[in-house]
C-alpha cells in the first residue's frame, strides 16, 4: 500500500456505472504457446493523454477514441513464459513452498534478486505470488520484473496487467526522470509448475485512478492460475485489493476473485497477495473523518493500533467472513504476531506521504501519540488462505535488508503445504 492521495471523488452514479462495466467476468484462457508477449506502440499517445484533465476529455480525444479497444485489451490481457514451468512436475520432501511479496514496484532490483537469491526463507520454492510489478516503467528501469526474476530463479511466469500508466509514478517517484517504454503494471505468479489455465479477474476500483498523482489507466486485476501440480491441479490466486476505499469494497473485491473459482470440488485453493487490510476507510476525507472518530471513541489511541494486526476482528470482518463463506481460511497460512508494513513516522517518505494526507496539526499530534511505539507500528496488510490444502508452517521475512539496503514497504510471508494431498498426514 502507498499512501498517496485520497481519491473517490466520482458521483456515485458515475461509480456505480463505472464498476459495472470493470467487473465483468473474463474467460479462462488455455496457454496453447509456452510463451505469450505483451507490446504495444502507444508511447506518444499515453504521453498525450497523461496531459488531458479528466476522463470526459479523454473519452472525447479523437486518438483515444482510435485505440480504446487496444488499451482495453491491454489491460484484460496476460503474459507469459511457461518453458521453465514445463521443466519439472515434482515436489520435494512431500510439501509445497509458497511465497507472497508486494515488491513495490521492483524498484530495488539488485536487493529484491539478493534477498530471493540468499534469504533463508526464501529458498526452494515452488509458487512465488508478487504484486506491484511493473512492466516497462521508467521507475524500476523498464525492467520486465516478473520475466527476469522467474528467469532468474528457474521459474516461469504469468503476469496480469491491471494499469497502463500516464505518469512517471507516486509522489515519491516523479523525479527518477526515466521515461516509461510499455507502462505496465499488475499482478504475477512464478511457478515451478505447468500451467493449465489462466482467468484474470476485474477488481473495480473505489476511486478513478485519472485523479490520482500516478495517473492510470485500468483497475486491480487479480489472477487465477490453475497449475498442474502431483496429485491434483492447484489454483492459485494472486490478489491486490484497493487501500483507497472503504473496507466494504475491499470485501466486494474479494467476494469477485472467490466468485471466479470454478474448479472440481476439493480441488486446492491457495490466495495470497496484499489484501490491503489497513483498516481505514481511505475512500475520501469524510468517509476517514468518521473512520478515525470512530475508532478513537471504540478503542482509544492504543486500541486502534492494536486493531493494526487483528483486522479480521472488526474493521476489515467482511473479507474475512468471504472468505469464510467460500471455505477458505487464512489459520495456519501467516503467521498472526508478525506484521507485514510498519506506519513509520521516522521514514522521511512516508512523512511526506502522510503529510499530503493530514494537516501539519494532526501529523503534529499523531507524531506525539506515536511516541510509546517510537514512532512505529505493525500492520497486517499481506495474506495467504487456503481451500483443501493444509498448511505445515507459516512465516513472516521480518523487514529483508540486502547490503544494507531497504527492499520493499512489505515484508514477505511464506507459507509450506503438505504436498501432494494423497500424503496428507497429520504431524
Amino acid at each position: 500500500m502507498a499512501i498517496t492521495e485520497l481519491t473517490g471523488r466520482e458521483r456515485p452514479r458515475a461509480r456505480r456505472r463505472r464498476w459495472a462495466e470493470e467487473s465483468r467476468p473474463e474467460d479462462w484462457v488455455r496457454p496453447i504457446e509456452p510463451v505469450q508477449r505483451l507490446e504495444h506502440d502507444l508511447g506518444d499517445c499515453l504521453e498525450h493523454w497523461s496531459t488531458l484533465g479528466s476522463r470526459v476529455e479523454l473519452e472525447r480525444d479523437p486518438a483515444y477514441q482510435r485505440h480504446r479497444a487496444e488499451v482495453e485489451a491491454l489491460i484484460r490481457g496476460h503474459k507469459w513464459d511457461l518453458r521453465d514451468a514445463n521443466a519439472t512436475r515434482t515436489v520435494h520432501e512431500g510439501r509445497l513452498r509458497a511465497v507472497a511479496w508486494n515488491v513495490e514496484r521492483g524498484k530495488r532490483w539488485s536487493a529484491i534478486c539478493g534477498i530471493f537469491d540468499e534469504h533463508p526463507q526464501m529458498q526452494d520454492l515452488d509458487i512465488a505470488l508478487l504484486t506491484e510489478v511493473d512492466l516497462g516503467v521508467g521507475r524500476s528501469d523498464n525492467r520486465d520484473v516478473a520475466g527476469q526474476l522467474a528467469k532468474r530463479l528457474g521459474m516461469g511466469h504469468v503476469f496480469s496487467p491491471s494499469h497502463v500508466l500516464l505518469s512517471a509514478g507516486d509522489p515519491a517517484e516523479l523525479d527518477h526522470g526515466v521515461a516509461n517504454t510499455l507502462a505496465m503494471h499488475g499482478v504475477a505468479l512464478l511457478t515451478r509448475f505447468p500451467v493449465r489455465r489462466v482467468r484474470g479477474v476485474p477488481l473495480p476500483e473505489f476511486g478513478d485512478k485519472l485523479g490520482a498523482v500516478e495517473r492510470r489507466l485500468g483497475a486491480k486485476r487479480a489472477v487465477l492460475v490453475e497449475l498442474d501440480t502431483p496429485g491434483q491441479p492447484l489454483t492459485v490466486g494472486v490478489v491486490h485489493l484497493d487501500p483507497f476505499a472503504p473496507p466494504a469494497h475491499r470485501a466486494r473485491q474479494m467476494r469477485l476473485v472467490l466468485g471466479a473459482l470454478d474448479g472440481a470440488p476439493g480441488q486446492g485453493v491457495l490466495v495470497g497477495g496484499d489484501f490491503n487490510t489497513n483498516t481505514y476507510d481511505l475512500g475520501g476525507p469524510l468517509g476517514l473523518a468518521a473512520n478515525i472518530t470512530h475508532k478513537l471513541v471504540r478503542f482509544g489511541f492504543a486500541g486502534t493500533v492494536a486493531q493494526y494486526m487483528t483486522p479480521y476482528a472488526v474493521f476489515e470482518r467482511h473479507l474475512f467472513d468471504a472468505l469464510a463463506e467460500a471455505g477458505l481460511s487464512t489459520e495456519g497460512f501467516v503467521d498472526p504476531s508478525a506484521g507485514t508494513l510498519r506506519f513509520d513516522l521516522n521514514d522521511p517518505e512516508l512523512e511526506d506521504k502522510v503529510g499530503r494526507v493530514l494537516p501539519k496539526p494532526a501529523l503534529r499530534y499523531l507524531q506525539q501519540r506515536l511516541e510509546p511505539w517510537r514512532g512505529t507500528v505493525p500492520m497486517r496488510l499481506d495474506w495467504f488462505a487456503g481451500r483443501d490444502v493444509q498448511p505445515r508452517s507459516a512465516w513472516t521475512v521480518d523487514r529483508p535488508r540486502h547490503q544494507g539496503m531497504h527492499v520493499s514497504d512489505h515484508d514477505p510471508i511464506g507459507v509450506e503445504l503438505r504436498w501432494p494431498p494423497s500424503t496428507l498426514r497429520p504431524d
